[in-house]
């Protein structure tokens, strides 16, 4: 049987000799969220957040402390707490959508990583090559994890590797071959997701 409506209960309020009580809890069975949603809904809005958080912290850690931080020391703090994060995601034994959200964070964390890497070996490499190794380095946990926020990173990732490289390589593409391009990604990513 279809889940009811919330148009389908002011259908049967509107046609039917049922009272005002029993309308109220039709739509608190079927319509609206308990308590217990409620509380899951808020757990993982304030996980989410403070992941994103602690890797907004870890940026600007590295921002201020940036001259007086040794090369090694630049370089081994982000592996270790990209390692950190994702040894966290993958031994401890939590609910999927937190070792999800700390996969994302741990993603996150790989871009810090290439941007520190960056940063202490300027090789003279175009911007795009930042994007593109971040992209390639987190595309099979975001094939693994199938979380809908991980995908929206790594589609984030695509469209600014393809859009960098199209002004910093290929100089000569219309905007229109760009947009085409980002419009077939995206049709192709719809189509893989389902």
């Amino acid at each position: 049987m279809k889940k009811l409506q919330r148009e389908d209960i002011q259908i049967l309020s509107r046609y039917s000799d049922l009272s005002e009580k029993d309308v109220s809890e039709i739509l608190n069975q079927n319509i609206y969220n308990q308590k217990p949603a409620w509380e899951k809904f808020l757990k993982l809005i304030f996980i989410s957040l403070g992941i994103g958080f602690t890797v907004s912290g870890i940026i600007f850690f590295f921002a201020y402390n940036w001259a007086e931080l040794p090369k090694f020391a630049k370089i081994g703090l982000t592996e270790a707490l990209v390692i950190a994060t994702t040894s966290l995601a993958l031994f401890l034994k939590i609910n999927n959508n937190i070792r999800n959200i700390i996969l994302t964070g741990a993603s996150a964390l790989v871009g810090v990583l290439f941007a520190v890497f960056g940063q202490i070996y300027q090789t003279g490499a175009n911007a795009y090559d930042f994007f593109l190794a971040w992209t390639i380095f987190i595309t099979l946990w975001v094939i693994v994890a199938e979380f809908a926020p991980l995908w929206l990173m790594f589609i984030a990732l695509v469209n600014t590797t393809l859009v960098l490289y199209s002004q910093q390589v290929v100089k000569d593409w219309d905007g229109s071959i760009v947009t085409t391009l980002l419009f077939i990604l995206k049709f192709s990513g719809k189509t893989y997701i389902g």
